[in-house]
């Protein structure tokens, strides 16, 4: 347990670090992020169990729950400042809880990896489609790795996008670090075959490392591929959601993804259409609706 100064307040959270038999490369692996995505921190601590005896190269850092407020909150973000950690790089070392969290990660352990393998799953309000998501950078030794992780066939879903300039994959490609965003489980549940599913993406990236001699047998036959993302957020300040009824998760322009309502007129509702053809990713099934709120995200060409 890693006593961390948030300013408001310490927290203890638990951080395993793994040394292997041989030299190679670093991977931090995270969960927890968001404090109420359940999938991840069970995924995490598999990992720990496995690799806490068996023999690899390199150095496995990992940290199931680095929202340890969140979780305790049972919510996504930040409880002592109301802030997404996921939303946040690289940190202050004097900034707000958040900002200290996310800056004591980064600057202990994330600084000096070769791969940030980040765990996510859907949150209790959201549904999910499990996927990967890697980013392509201008950087060679880290965008192979990243690719190769896209070849693998190791996910039915893949986002390959370009990493925007300043944001997290890119600035931590410049030194030399890929990030790659792996989402498995949704509705805060913890199923069997989503926390597998995380684990067998996490040691085929050893394998791509070479840190382990042998892969996870993958079950995917065909990855699907998308390039980019579009967001589909709550178009007033508060209200209600009513999510549409949707067999399976391929999505046709002009669809409806469901309708919103003011709190006092709920039968007047006014419907939210797919701008793109492609397939969703996540989409919010509860009622509660807030100005920001995403209803619904989409991958597309």
């Amino acid at each position: 347990m890693i006593s961390v100064d948030l300013g408001v307040c310490d927290v203890e959270i638990p951080v395993f670090d793994l040394v292997g038999k041989r030299p190679g490369p670093t991977m931090v692996v995270t969960g927890g992020m968001d404090g109420d995505e359940y999938t991840g921190i069970e995924a995490a601590y598999k990992l720990v169990a496995d690799f806490s005896s068996r023999d690899f190269a390199g150095r496995l850092i990992v940290i199931p729950i680095v929202n340890i407020p969140g979780f305790f909150n049972e919510s996504s973000l930040n409880p002592l400042d109301g802030i997404f950690p996921k939303m946040v790089f690289p940190g202050s070392a004097n900034g707000s809880p958040t900002e200290r969290l996310v800056f004591w990660l980064y600057n202990t352990y994330i600084k000096e990896a070769n791969v940030w393998f980040d765990l996510h799953s859907g949150a209790i309000t959201e549904g999910l489609n499990p996927y990967l998501w890697g980013f392509e950078t201008d950087y060679a030794k880290v965008d192979a790795v990243v690719e190769q992780l896209r070849d693998a066939r190791v996910a039915e879903l893949y986002i390959s996008e370009n990493a925007s300039w300043g944001s997290k994959a890119a600035r931590l490609a410049k030194e030399g670090c890929a990030y790659i965003l792996a989402e498995s489980g949704a509705r805060g549940e913890r199923n069997e075959i989503d926390i597998e599913r995380h684990v067998r993406w996490v040691i085929n990236t050893m394998y791509i490392l070479k840190m382990i001699d042998e892969p996870l047998v993958p079950t995917v036959l065909e990855t699907k591929i998308f390039h980019h993302v579009a967001y589909i957020s709550a178009p007033a300040p508060e209200g209600l959601w009513f999510p549409a009824k949707i067999d399976g998760n391929e999505i046709k322009k002009g669809m409806v993804l469901g309708a919103w309502a003011k709190l006092d007129k709920p039968q007047d509702r006014h419907e939210v259409i797919a701008p793109k053809n492609g397939v969703r990713l996540w989409w919010k099934e509860t009622m509660r609706m807030q100005r920001g709120d995403m209803l619904c995200v989409i991958a597309h060409e």
